[in-house]
């Protein structure tokens, strides 16, 4: 199954079903903050966000790492996951245990940096209390595209304008 978020398109293999969750047709509420995709697998669900100011053409990039220097963008991503996973309990939809997995598609952010936005995702949505039957996720990750590659498989994401530039310009042999 394929869908795209706006340069990038994402290949889920093995997926039962997938669909993007923040269109405004799975909720109708304008005040929930929805992740992009949710993706069933056959042990899980997968929450996705994407966030991708490598594009071309992204807009203000610099507010974007202002934004995740101070925490405001992890803040934004737990109170996205939180929403989706409300919205989606209240409406029987959490069968199974769920994965959230964020792809920030930006090439200055090293493997550290990363982690670290990780751990503070994990406290700030938070994923367990000792009082819960259950852990709000299963795994929480914070991903660049070579790491998602990884984990996924290498055809799991691909930037669509790339392969746009390598069809208009093909090498001469």
């Amino acid at each position: 199954m394929k869908l795209v978020e706006r340069d990038l398109e994402f290949e889920f293999a093995g997926a039962l079903n997938a669909f993007k969750f923040d269109d405004g047709r799975a909720q109708t509420t304008s005040s929930l903050q929805a992740v992009d995709f949710i993706v069933e697998y056959p042990h899980c669900y997968r929450f996705i966000e994407v966030k991708d100011p490598d594009e071309a053409g992204a807009a203000n990039v610099k507010a974007f790492a202002d934004k995740l220097k101070s925490g405001r963008l992890i803040r934004s991503l737990a109170g996205k996951y939180r929403d989706s996973y409300f919205f989606r309990a209240l409406a029987g939809k959490n069968t199974k245990k769920i994965e959230y997995v964020v792809l920030l598609a930006m090439t200055a952010l090293d493997d550290a940096v990363l982690l670290t936005k990780q751990a503070e995702l994990h406290r700030s949505i938070p994923l367990r209390h000792q009082r819960w039957a259950q852990d709000a996720a299963a795994v929480c990750l914070v991903l660049n595209i070579s790491q998602w590659k990884r984990l996924y498989g290498e055809e799991s994401v691909r930037r669509l304008s790339r392969i746009e530039s390598e069809m208009a310009s093909p090498e001469e042999g």
